[in-house]
């Protein structure tokens, strides 16, 4: 049995709304180059490189606690006024039947999605531990079955087990919330993460501990095996 994985934004099904955009760690792009800049701006320095990673995480915090605002390193909407003097983008709406390809992101989100995907993201950052089932550290199942079970969901604990459950999902409908499984270091499934729109998926690795990566390009899409749908 697979217990460890040695390599390695959020809605519902429901009626059509749609939900602030939030940037945090993992994040790429270009609104996030553009925080960077007004972050600079702001007399606090960092490089504007479109990456949301450790060093933008840490200049954010510093001017969250300048402006009297909730240090948790992620630019939401109370943040992004602060620092650009404009209301944060909302992300694009779609109907409960999903969105067109897998790269959809932002819509509505079902209640338990809501909770899934929000528990997951508090973990950004979180340490790579072997065996790790706990936010002290996490391996990639470890992570993916505290997440679920914090939405009231059972999981196998390895991930070859947890590929054993929910139904099969082609890359094309993968859908906020669904689990999508990898071969890494040895043949069959031996790496999970969830998906969380936009082509992302977070998961806990070794390298980065827990983190949202691409999953449509590189080392990823090369060892992807395949989605199920849990919720």
């Amino acid at each position: 049995m697979k217990v460890t994985c040695l390599m390695a934004g959020f809605l519902i099904v429901g009626c059509l709304s749609t939900v602030h955009a939030a940037f945090s760690v993992g994040d790429r792009g270009a609104s996030v180059t553009e925080i960077q800049k007004q972050l600079s701006r702001s007399g606090i320095r960092v490089e504007a490189d479109g990456y949301y990673g450790r060093q933008t995480q840490q200049a954010i915090k510093t001017f969250q606690k300048r402006h009297r605002l909730a240090a948790d390193g992620v630019v939401g909407p109370a943040t992004y006024k602060a620092l650009t003097g404009k209301d944060m983008p909302r992300s694009a709406a779609y109907p409960a039947g999903g969105a067109s390809g897998s790269r959809a992101h932002g819509g509505v989100i079902s209640p338990d999605a809501e909770k899934i995907m929000t528990e997951a993201r508090k973990y950004l950052g979180t340490p790579y531990r072997f065996g790790g089932v706990a936010p002290d550290g996490f391996d990639c199942s470890g992570f993916i079955r505290f997440v679920y079970a914090r939405g009231g969901i059972a999981l196998p604990r390895s991930a070859d087990e947890q590929y054993n459950v929910g139904k099969n999902v082609s890359m094309d409908s993968l859908k906020p919330g669904d689990l999508v499984f990898f071969s890494t270091y040895e043949k069959g499934v031996s790496h999970s993460g969830i998906y969380v729109g936009n082509g992302s998926f977070i998961s806990a690795t070794t390298s980065r501990g827990v983190a949202v990566a691409d999953l449509m390009h590189g080392y990823w899409r090369e060892h992807y095996v395949g989605a199920k749908r849990i919720l």
